[in-house]
């Protein structure tokens, strides 16, 4: 029997805490963590030094930076999101609870309202897409957790400073999600063979195209990070954007520097003079407008389709002429292939030295031909569903269930899961809209709930970028059939398929970084060229992509991007 809808009583909650009761529930982290826009705004202190637009993955960990960094300088900071207030952790750090990622759908055939809770759709496209992530935290709590660096090749059309910035922050932010002890969280005897087989395989040139092996980048810390602290486990900005507002929360709302407000949808950034004065924002279904100061920042972070839709209609550097205007151009994803294979055992084993019982193993593998730059991820257990991620990122609290289920990992097949990412290179000099390429304007057809022309996204690849997918799904079979001992009766490849260009979150490039604003869209610090306080903070900063997923290397950028805010706020230079 479905619940019912709540209405709002217009009666406060006495005696505090005003924490309000579903049928079902208590919402208190929402309570304790987010704050009305009237308690955010009309506490009659000083304006904010920053407002952060966007509390996903790169927006909250920028604005938990801001905070950090801006202490010394007293800096207040806003975060505003358009969704609620949903977990308190990553999906994936939960027994199940429910939740789940719907499938892709055309944009076009959007219906409307949320699916699967807080999932919505608010551009269209030419290709299938999952959507938005509406809550605090958006996507960062449901991410798969693949967190390889850039490699230095990829990075010689970036910015000199920037790749630099890169090079020496990745310890950081590898340590801030856990990527720095790879090991820590996968481990085991399959782990350990996997790896010598493959690295094998590499050294003997037995696999064409394939050039290193690594420990897998994954996003969790298993272990403790100082004597006594609690692991991370698996990351996402939710995390750090609850420390931040629980640690403001410790002073009077007049005082307090550091406000989240859910459930407010930033339409429009007003500017005056290369400045962003005010910002337009919906609440409750009732417009507002923020007042901002010269010298305080703004961030975009909404990710690269909506970061662009809304500078697009914001401050668009050529509304005179359309075809000249840079944003919107650049636009890279991945093509991402999966091919799941079962290998017997005693092929991939032919000495017999793995226990009975295995756990499950991953590795990373990049490779390269000369189209680009490709990886694999790559996962394998004995699962007797033939499910290589069966016990992967997964919490299991009921230790007999745990191991009767980890007893159950000794199928007499090896079952491997490759998911192969390969690259696409950006076009920063054909005009938006053209027929071939990719790219992200405002639709002239449509526009959103709030009167906002909706962002309209094509995506194609080349022939090139073809035949580099084509090439890394060789390159994973040659490499299968190597593991399975060159025997072909030992492999059976239970599943193919190329994933949808519009489901890999990767979207990048189209707010790139550079130093000439004649040919880029932002500076060295996301700083956007012609408007003096407008920053961005998520993947569309990227001027390259490589082959990698972008998450740690967006999450760099939005520290630089974080420093650059507090040097605005404090007058001081910024980063260089």
């Amino acid at each position: 029997m479905p619940l019912n809808t709540l209405l709002d009583s217009g009666q406060p909650i006495v005696p505090l805490p005003d924490v309000q009761r579903t049928t079902l529930g208590l919402d208190a982290p929402g309570r304790f963590v987010c704050n009305t826009w009237d308690e955010a705004t009309s506490n009659g202190t000083r304006h904010f030094d920053a407002i952060v637009i966007g509390a996903g993955m790169f927006g909250g960990y920028c604005a938990d930076k801001i905070y950090r960094f801006g202490a010394a300088n007293n800096l207040k900071v806003l975060v505003l999101d358009a969704g609620s207030f949903l977990l308190p952790t990553h999906l994936q750090n939960l027994p199940n609870i429910g939740l789940s990622v719907p499938g892709p759908l055309s944009p076009a055939n959007d219906p409307g309202a949320p699916r699967e809770s807080i999932w919505g759709m608010p551009w269209r496209s030419n290709v299938q897409f999952i959507g938005q992530a509406y809550c605090i935290g958006g996507k960062s709590l449901y991410w798969g957790g693949w967190c390889p660096r850039l490699l230095a090749s990829d990075l010689p059309a970036w910015p000199p400073t920037v790749a630099q910035y890169l090079a020496q922050n990745y310890p950081v932010l590898e340590q801030q999600t856990g990527v720095d002890i790879q090991t820590d969280f996968i481990t085991g005897a399959l782990f350990q063979l996997l790896k010598q087989r493959v690295a094998a395989a590499i050294q003997q040139n037995a696999v064409p195209n394939l050039d290193s092996v690594e420990d897998p980048p994954l996003a969790v810390q298993g272990q403790s990070p100082a004597s006594g602290l609690f692991g991370f486990d698996k990351y996402s900005s939710v995390s750090v954007l609850i420390d931040a507002a629980r640690d403001a929360a410790q002073q009077p709302d007049s005082q307090r520097r550091f406000f989240i407000v859910p459930n407010a949808h930033v339409t429009r950034l007003r500017t005056s003079n290369g400045v962003v004065t005010s910002i337009d924002v919906s609440v409750g279904g009732s417009l507002r407008s923020l007042s901002v100061s010269s010298n305080s920042a703004v961030v975009l972070a909404l990710g690269t389709i909506e970061s662009t839709r809304l500078a697009l209609a914001s401050f668009p550097t050529n509304p005179n002429n359309p075809g000249a205007e840079l944003m919107g151009r650049n636009l890279m994803a991945h093509w991402r292939s999966n091919i799941c294979i079962r290998i017997k055992r005693s092929a991939l084993d032919p000495t017999n030295a793995l226990p009975n019982v295995l756990q499950t193993g991953a590795l990373l593998v990049r490779g390269s031909a000369p189209q680009g730059k490709f990886h694999v991820q790559v996962t394998a257990s004995a699962d007797p569903t033939g499910n290589s991620d069966a016990l992967l990122y997964t919490m299991i609290p009921d230790i007999d269930q745990l191991d009767a289920m980890l007893a159950n990992q000794q199928a007499g097949w090896i079952s491997i899961g490759f998911r192969g990412v390969s690259q696409m290179i950006g076009d920063q000099n054909t005009s938006v809209p053209n027929q071939s390429g990719r790219w992200i304007n405002l639709s002239p057809y449509e526009t959103d709930e709030f009167g906002v022309p909706r962002a309209y996204v094509q995506l194609n690849t080349t022939a090139a970028e073809d035949a580099l997918a084509n090439a890394m799904d060789a390159a994973i079979l040659s490499l299968a059939k190597q593991l399975a001992g060159g025997n072909l009766a030992n492999l059976q490849v239970t599943s193919q398929n190329r994933d949808g260009l519009g489901t890999t979150y990767h979207e990048a490039g189209t707010l790139w970084m550079g130093t000439n604003p004649q040919t880029s869209v932002t500076d060295v610090n996301g700083r956007f060229h012609k408007v003096a306080n407008a920053f961005c903070a998520d993947q569309s900063l990227f001027v390259t992509v490589g082959s990698v997923n972008p998450t740690l290397t967006g999450l760099v950028l939005a520290r630089k991007v974080a420093q650059a805010a507090v040097a605005l706020a404090a007058g001081t230079p910024p980063p260089a």
